[in-house]
This record gives C-alpha cells, structure tokens and sequence, in this order.
C-alpha cells in the first residue's frame, strides 16, 4: 500500500496566515517547492509549485533561479493563457535571468510543438535598488540576498502622496500661498507592506537593515535542529540560532508585526520545528511569530 505525503511536505497544499491583517498563503520546504500568494496586493513570491489559486496573480516576483524556487514560471503563464486569462503576466527576477527564462519557454514552447515565432510574457529584469511598479497604487523595490546563486529580495510597498517632509507642521495658509505659487506640496512616498527574501545567509539580516521597518517580513529558517547549524552558511542558509542572535542584537528596534518563517528542511517535523522556534527566538518577540507549516492537528 502506499504512503501518503505528509501534509506538511505537500506543496499544493498551502498553509493560510493572517500576517498582521495582511492574508498570505503558500508552502515552503526546501528543496521541494516556495510559493507565497499575497492576494490583496496581487503578487505571488516564486513559483516552485503553480497552485490554481496563482492564476489569478499577475505578478510573480521570482528570487533566484533554484527549482524549487522558479521551476513554474512557464506553467504559470501557460495555464493562464489556457483558461483565456486577458491580463499580461509578468515576471520580476534578477535582470541577468531574463534572457534563460526566454530561453527556456521558447525551448518549452518547441518541445509542446509550436512552430514559428514563439510569443513570450513579460519579463522585467531588476537590480538591486530598482523600484518596479506593480499597480497604480503598489510598486516592488529589489535589494541584494546573498545566497549560492544571485538572488533578490522584495518589498511591496503602498504608493502614497504625502505633504513634503520640509513643509511639514507649516500653517495653512502659507501652504496655499504655496500652493497658488505653483509650488509642488506633495510627494510619492513609499510604505512597506511586506518584505520576502527567498533564500540567504543570515548576514543578509544584518546588511539589509530596510528590511526590519516592514510590517510583514519572511525569511527562511531551513535549519533549526541545534547540531544543524554548522550546515546553514555553506549551503546559502540561514539557521534558527543565527536569527535568534540578529533579533537580540536588533532588540526593540524592529517594526515588523509578523515574522513569517518558512523554507524548513525536509527533515523537519512540524512539532518539532515550533518547539525549538519558541525556545529559541526571544521572548519577547514570540507572540510575533508565524510559521509556514500547517498546524500540528493538520501535520
């Protein structure tokens, strides 16, 4: 007879989270597969897996090139043309991935058959510091994640007009005597909504400071098994010890409300894995915590 897939190791079988009011869901096991949907904003973090709840996201914003991280892409963008979806997919990653990932749905595209020109989607290469708009009221900015291969990390953020920093606290009248002078008195400014790092090393915490000013923040904790922690830098990871130092030494200053965890190894067990989470992590950052496993009942 044979076994079951344990829940937890089921990558089209996502685990739901309110992070802060923002609803996330997703599946993250190294190795196997990370996706994270982020519905109200209409993004989809990688795309290991193409679960039918993305094709109704238009932005995939992808990491690094790992399969377990990008192996769906075209899948994506294929299935969504299947089912006759009218808006344009586009893809964010690293910009030296663009010309492989064209590459490779064309060489997907010959193998299915197609003949002749082969159409391809949108795919938008960033660097570090690029800001990217999503929506008219959204845009993506990309920073640096140091992993194995090139990666990228995201921050969503909300486009908002605010009064200029400089005029601020200055009386109303004199704003519009500004303001009939033809002076501008608002400017765009950026508020996070929530921030994702694919896969990185846990200087990548520490050298990436921006990142603690999201409410919503998720970051990989591959390895948490105490005599695991010497496997977590040579392979590109981060280990639950190594984030535990980074959030004493951060100590108040956070102003992330929803520390999402995910990327376990396949040799984690879910128990197991919030037991040690709890223990490890500070105090007083607990009640802070998500996990991206399912819960124990569920497990």
């Amino acid at each position: 007879m044979w076994a079951m897939t344990p829940t937890h190791l089921n990558a089209l079988h996502p685990v739901r989270l309110d992070a802060a009011g923002l609803p996330i869901f997703g599946f993250s096991i190294s190795g196997l597969a990370t996706w994270l949907i982020a519905p109200t904003l209409g993004v989809c973090f990688d795309m290991g897996e193409c679960p039918l709840e993305a094709l109704s996201i238009d932005h995939v914003l992808l990491t690094h090139a790992h399969g377990d991280h990008a192996r769906c892409v075209p899948r994506h963008w294929q299935l969504r043309r299947m089912i006759g979806n009218p808006r344009p997919s586009r893809y964010l990653m690293p910009a030296p991935l663009v010309g492989p990932f064209a590459d490779w749905i064309r060489a997907e595209a010959r193998m299915e058959g197609v003949q002749g020109e082969v159409s391809l989607p949108e795919l938008v290469g960033l660097s570090p510091g690029e800001v990217a708009p999503l929506r008219d009221d959204l845009r993506v900015t990309a920073f640096a994640a140091s992993h194995t291969v090139l990666s990228l990390g995201y921050t969503v953020s909300e486009r908002r007009k605010k009064l200029k920093a400089a005029l601020e606290g200055m009386p109303g009248d004199k704003l519009a005597a500004l303001r009939r002078q033809g002076v501008t008195l608002h400017e765009d400014r950026l508020i996070p909504k929530i921030t994702f790092i694919g896969d990185c090393v846990a200087s990548t915490l520490r050298d990436e400071a921006h990142i603690w000013r999201s409410p919503v923040l998720v970051i990989e904790t591959t390895f948490v098994e105490p005599q695991e922690e010497a496997l977590a830098a040579p392979r590109g990871h981060t280990h639950l010890n190594e984030l535990a130092a980074v959030l004493r030494e951060l100590g108040d200053a956070p102003e992330v409300k929803a520390l999402v965890l995910k990327h376990f190894s396949m040799r984690v067990d879910p128990a197991r894995a919030r037991a040690l989470i709890q223990a490890t992590l500070p105090e007083a950052r607990r009640d802070r915590i998500l996990v991206l496993l399912p819960p124990e009942s569920a497990a």
